[in-house]
């Protein structure tokens, strides 16, 4: 299917996170130009076998692929690395070790410890080069600090704020006063793009996405399944216009 070609200003990219990759959905993703995808298989249904599926009928297409991971366990990273995905999302890292220790679950020997299995990944066996970048999801208070640590190491792939679960973390530890959020946002956002890295930011809704690059992200992702109920919740509220 032919995409449609669309203008994009440079260094910018807009994607939508989704839990629900049909067929059809992701057909209209690869024939809309869409930049990227990224599957929420965090605290959601989607499986393994979804994700693999939704990697397979989207490679080819200039769909960048990445998914977020339900935990940080090496059986999991592994298990969606083997997918073929692009990219995997690491929720709730505090600490650049973890990330570091995430990077040999998912790199082959000798930078890793990740087997040699015959999948999608690795063209069926014939191909063990490269692993999924690992980008950084900024959704805790320990990570925010750290930003410079994880930007320095060779690990890491970019990075994404996760801005609700950072408020939480930010009120958990007594943070919270004033605009502390907008302030440990902007602090990740220059550290990140200062160490010549991709950054990027949820927007509230598609009509806002130049609100995430005002801020200096280069990346901003659109949450389809809360973009699709709100222009339904529109569609009904026109009965009573």
């Amino acid at each position: 299917m032919p995409t449609v070609p669309i203008e994009r200003a440079p260094n910018r990219r807009v994607g939508l996170l989704i839990a629900d990759p049909n067929p059809t959905l992701l057909a209209i993703i690869a024939h809309a130009g869409t930049d990227f995808v990224i599957l929420d298989a965090e605290q959601t249904s989607l499986t393994v076998s979804q994700c693999a599926g939704a990697v397979q009928q989207l490679r080819g297409t200039g769909v960048h692929v990445s998914v977020r991971v339900p935990d940080l366990e090496a059986n999991t990273l592994v298990a969606f690395a083997n997918t073929g995905v692009q990219a995997l999302v690491l929720p709730h890292l505090r600490h650049v070790e973890e990330l570091e220790q995430a990077a040999r679950a998912v790199r082959y020997a000798p930078e890793g410890r990740r087997s040699r299995q015959v999948s999608f990944a690795s063209g069926f066996g014939t191909d063990f080069g490269e692993p999924p970048t690992l980008s950084v999801l900024f959704e805790t208070v320990d990570a925010v600090d750290h930003a410079a640590d994880f930007a320095a190491s060779e690990a890491f792939g970019g990075g994404w704020l996760g801005t609700t679960d950072l408020l939480s973390d930010l009120q958990r530890v007594g943070r919270a006063d004033g605009n502390a959020l907008d302030k440990a946002i902007q602090h990740v956002v220059d550290t990140v793009r200062g160490a010549g890295h991709s950054i990027g930011l949820p927007a509230p809704s598609a009509s806002r996405a130049d609100e995430a690059f005002a801020r200096g992200a280069d990346r901003c992702v659109i949450y389809w399944e809360r973009e699709l109920a709100s222009l339904l919740a529109a569609y009904a509220a026109s009965r009573n216009a």
